[in-house]
């Protein structure tokens, strides 16, 4: 009976282990063949470490140069959460939130997650990275990361825009060069322990980053600041609503300086609001005034329609046209000559000169001279503008437009208009990207000069600039004039229209200032617009300074030293060696 008990345990017990080798056979199988491929992979992303390596935002510098946008490295917190259990979790996130300044409920959330790697706050202070290191958290650690700075604060940032906490342009040259400023990140292949720290011994290959590509821009840092300061004192003394400036090689449309008021600090977009970001130089459109009077003189000179000796009976300053109204001058005038019409600014006379053209042909120079299209700025915003077409244009149309109604323009094509004065009759295409380097200092990309189109002869500009030369003379623009280099330019004063377009306003204006200097041989040509200035609204009183400062500035950096050169008190730089043969427009 014993004996066969003891097969019949033996024959169960050798049947269990039969059955134990084949399920142990079975999952040996599959965890070697059927489950293999997917438990290495595995098995790599867990022990195999791909970091990236992130490349160096390129720089952005000025035309000598000079440093207007950097980057530099600092520090940034993160944290492994998978070594901690809840209730370090929590102590933790309340210490980091202390230490850090940040939102304890915000840290938890992140050190709830299971992974090897989360965030906790980027681009510390150096302050707040000491303090980091002195809790001696093997759950915290630092990175080193780079960050965008402006070493000059708000001074040229409407033109550089800025970046994001992931050094993504947003605005300016920062977003549309983004690409370029860049570069490319390179990766670092190692492997990682079971807590998820990296074993940087085993480290097999590396990829190194590219760096992003070195931009310089056709900015004068000067001139700029220059620019800048004067504009200001002018913004503040108006009160006004806003401002804003832009200065421009005649020859080449090469931008030296572009400023607007209100601004912000490039390295603290967040404390603004947008309209502070705004580029108004390029976005914003406006109705200029007597600024674009030039327009019809211009064409009225170059289709031979009127001479400079003709004469206008400008009413006395009163002139009733269609439906009975009436269309004022600041100063009565009675007979005046061609030239006078436009050194006095009469609306009047101005209006009488533009008759002399047919509505098609006026609308014909409008286009020519760069308006209702894009200047070609290399600067993301552009705005167009808006001229009605002849066929669209009411009674009053021929009255108003000539004098810079019903049109709106930016100020940016009301440069690039005088500057076809300036020039000798060429529009040019204005531009702030000068060339693109590589690290090695290989230029990829370099910008030429482009004339656009002819719109008058140079014996019209060279009329005009004779005529705009004594608006400054002994006309309305006598504030621009600088001692011993002659200048030319014309002044603006504009209603602004009231809401909903229901006429314009009489408390409410727009006060410019266009010129450029020398008027004899024109090497800068400089815009400048205040919107709303108060109390006195008249371009001549508060543009016509900030031109005249600029101006000089730029002038005697360029070799020309007027006679009160004293004023400057040692700031300019001094007078820059300029080319024999500068290169021509093509």
């Amino acid at each position: 009976m014993a004996s066969q008990l003891s097969v019949w345990r033996f024959r169960v017990l050798h049947g269990l282990v039969g059955v134990l080798f084949v399920l142990v056979a079975y999952q040996l199988f599959q965890l070697c063949v059927i489950r293999r491929p997917s438990l290495l992979a595995q098995a790599e992303k867990q022990h195999n470490l791909k970091i990236e390596i992130p490349p160096v935002r390129g720089p952005i510098l000025d035309r000598d140069g000079k440093e207007l946008a950097t980057s530099l490295k600092v520090p940034s917190v993160y944290a492994v959460p998978r070594i901690l259990d809840a209730s370090e979790k929590k102590k933790l996130a309340a210490v980091l939130a202390k230490t850090l300044g940040a939102n304890e409920a915000e840290i938890f959330k992140r050190l709830e997650k299971d992974k090897s790697f989360v965030w906790i706050k980027r681009r510390v202070s150096f302050e707040e990275a000491e303090k980091i290191r002195h809790l001696n958290q093997p759950a915290v650690g630092l990175l080193e990361e780079y960050k965008r700075f402006y070493p000059q604060g708000d001074l040229l940032s409407h033109i550089l825009g800025f970046v994001n906490v992931d050094n993504h342009g947003l605005e300016g040259i920062e977003k549309a060069l983004d690409r370029e400023l860049m570069g490319q990140p390179g990766r670092r292949y190692t492997k990682r322990d079971a807590l998820g720290r990296e074993v940087k011994a085993f480290e097999m290959k590396a990829v190194p980053a590219i760096n992003g590509k070195r931009v310089y821009l056709t900015i004068d840092q000067y001139l700029q600041y220059v620019t800048e300061r004067a504009l200001d004192r002018a913004y503040k003394t108006w009160r006004a609503k806003g401002a804003m400036a832009v200065m421009m090689e005649a020859d080449t449309g090469r931008i030296l300086a572009m400023a607007n008021r209100p601004t912000y600090d490039a390295n603290k977009p967040g404390e603004s609001n947008a309209d502070s970001r705004r580029n108004r130089v390029v976005t914003d459109m406006y109705e200029p005034g007597s600024i674009f009077k030039i327009v019809a003189f211009s064409g009225v000179l170059q289709e031979g329609k009127a001479a400079l000796e003709d004469e206008f009976f400008c009413e006395n300053g009163n002139y009733r046209y269609y439906g009975g109204r009436i269309l004022h001058d600041v100063h009565p005038y009675g007979t005046l000559a061609f030239p006078e019409i436009l050194i006095k600014s009469s609306n009047i006379g101005t209006v009488k000169v533009a008759a002399l053209l047919d509505q098609d042909v006026f609308y014909r120079y409008i286009q020519a001279f760069g308006f209702t299209r894009k200047t070609g700025i290399d600067l993301p915003g552009e705005a167009t503008g808006f001229i009605r077409p002849p066929a669209q244009w009411s009674k009053t149309s021929p009255f108003n437009i000539p004098i810079g109604h019903e049109t709106l323009v930016t100020l940016l094509q009301m440069a690039g208009a005088f500057d076809v004065i300036a020039n000798g009759g060429e529009l040019v295409t204005p531009y702030v990207i000068a060339r693109i380097e590589d690290e090695a200092g290989v230029t990829l990309y370099e910008k030429k000069p482009v004339m656009r189109e002819r719109v008058i002869s140079e014996e019209t500009a060279k009329t005009m600039r004779e005529m705009m030369t004594q608006v400054v003379e002994r006309g309305t623009g006598t504030n621009a004039r600088i001692e011993g280099i002659p200048v030319a330019g014309k002044t603006g004063t504009a209603q602004k229209v009231l809401p909903g377009g229901r006429g314009y306003s009489h408390d409410t204006f727009i006060g410019s200032f266009i010129g450029f200097a020398p008027s004899d041989a024109p090497k800068i040509v400089m815009a400048v617009m205040l919107d709303d200035p108060r109390p006195s609204y008249y371009g001549g009183t508060v543009a016509a300074p900030v031109f005249k400062e600029a101006v000089e500035a730029a002038l005697y950096t360029m070799g020309y030293v007027p006679k009160n050169a004293s004023l400057f008190n040692g700031l300019a730089p001094g007078p820059r060696k300029v080319p024999a043969n500068p290169p021509k427009p093509q």
